[in-house]
């Protein structure tokens, strides 16, 4: 159940010794252990925000996953954590409390981090940084962000959208993430949120501040700020695993992040306090840093600033299955390519999501020496206990099938319907017919039947 949140981060938080790192090595230590406040959310509420490795992030495009670079980047070579690159599992779960489940199993096409924040590593490393678990301290105050991309669709997680309109201070917003309740805790993987109010840069001038001066004005040129849960008990406070979480404009109907949980301020007297203020990488096309336009490029929904997307701009969004083709669009997609549906391919022929070669008989490709049968009554019987596939070119108006337990399946062209002796749905037809496949079991007495 989602119920409200709040927490943040976990940085890898020792202090630099690189010019501009002002900060001392006792705040930083003591920003690994803080943030507090929130309350859990409603089932409803912001389901496009996820739990993903340690880590809060949100899905903003079809394959899409925006959070902060510190939850992916290797903080010694400036560049992507080789379990993030291509290849790596990437799971995500959008459930409420623990025992977070289920997670989506995705695999991961490429991770992106923000060319800043790896210029900015880079610099600091060469500089003699020891790493850079302070890269948001950087002269530049880089910006934390970093988008997954990953194989496949995971359509019971609504996408949400990144808006390109600053947020004005006053601005209403929401803060979410699956981090820590209480100073020194650890993750509680409970989601969690908090309403807050966009804040002035004035924010950040209270003691125990880590930026002053002109520094001030230079982080909220690249980060939303919020009042923090040591401010007032009524707001909320990051904390580790809330790193990478989404910040919403406050909406009852729409998913609209503006801003990515990376980091905060502490009062004068770090290590057992919430945080002061809370930091949240801009997104919009003011911000200091070009973010709007690289999150578009690689296919993250944008609105506000952003170009509509369209079927010929050359990037994966909007409802396109793949780059330029699928979905709403057109064209049509090649075989080889990402589907959701048979009207996706060229081919017609969308089998476990990818475009496949037309032709052939509806079992082809799904399974070998099918049982033909004419229809379009038929009734198979006993299927036995070993796996079968059956296959008819007769037009079909129902079906149903029953006796299917202890992990037994049956497919109807690739799809997996639900045995329980009801009707079924039937998918379109597949090369000109229906396969009916049953997986192995130990229930011979299993079934199905057509008309």
């Amino acid at each position: 159940m989602r119920a409200p949140v709040y927490a943040l981060l976990s940085l890898c938080l020792a202090a630099c010794s690189v010019e501009g790192y002002d900060e001392t090595s006792e705040e930083i230590a003591a920003a690994n252990d803080e943030l507090i406040g929130g309350t859990p959310a409603l089932e409803t509420q912001y389901p496009s925000t996820v739990l993903a490795g340690g880590c809060t992030a949100a899905k903003v495009g079809p394959r899409h996953f925006l959070t902060a670079a510190h939850c992916v980047d290797d903080l010694y070579t400036a560049t992507v954590e080789p379990w993030f690159g291509p290849g790596g599992s990437y799971s995500v779960s959008a459930d409420n409390t623990p025992p977070i489940s289920p997670y989506v199993n995705l695999t991961i096409e490429q991770t992106y981090i923000h060319p800043q924040w790896i210029a900015d590593c880079t610099a600091a490393r060469a500089g003699g940084a020891p790493d850079c678990g302070v890269n948001v301290l950087n002269p530049g105050h880089t910006p934390d962000l970093a988008v997954v991309v990953v194989n496949e669709l995971s359509p019971t997680i609504p996408a949400a959208s990144v808006d390109g309109a600053a947020v004005a201070v006053g601005d209403p917003v929401v803060a979410t993430g699956y981090g820590c309740e209480t100073p020194g805790a650890g993750m509680s993987n409970i989601f969690k949120l908090q309403n807050l109010t966009a804040a002035a840069s004035s924010i950040l001038n209270h003691p125990g501040s880590y930026v002053s001066g002109t520094a001030i004005n230079d982080v909220a040129a690249s980060y939303v700020l919020t009042p923090g849960y040591y401010a007032s008990t009524s707001n909320a406070s990051l904390c580790p695993g809330d790193s990478g979480g989404p910040l919403y404009r406050q909406s009852a109907t729409d998913l609209i992040v503006v801003g990515v949980n990376a980091y905060y301020t502490f009062p004068s007297a770090p290590g057992s306090n919430p945080s002061q203020t809370n930091w949240h990488t801009r997104l919009d096309t003011s911000a200091r840093y070009t973010v709007t336009s690289w999150l578009q490029a690689l296919g993250v929904s944008v609105i506000n600033g952003g170009t509509a997307p369209t079927c010929t701009d050359g990037v994966q969004n909007g409802t396109e299955t793949d780059v330029d083709c699928g979905g709403t669009c057109t064209a049509d997609c090649a075989n080889g390519d990402t589907c959701s549906v048979n009207a996706d391919c060229t081919s017609a022929n969308c089998v476990a999501g990818v475009c496949q070669a037309g032709g052939g008989t509806a079992c082809s490709g799904l399974c070998t020496s099918p049982t033909l049968f004419s229809g379009p009554s038929y009734n198979s019987g006993n299927l036995g206990t070993s796996a079968v596939c059956f296959e008819t070119t007769a037009n079909l108006t129902g079906a149903n099938c029953g006796n299917f337990a202890s992990g037994r399946t049956f497919e109807v062209n690739g799809t997996t319907v639900t045995c329980n002796g009801g009707n079924i749905t039937l998918p379109a037809k597949r090369n000109g017919g229906y396969c009916f496949e049953a997986s192995a079991g130990n229930q011979a007495w299993a079934y199905f039947s057509t008309w």
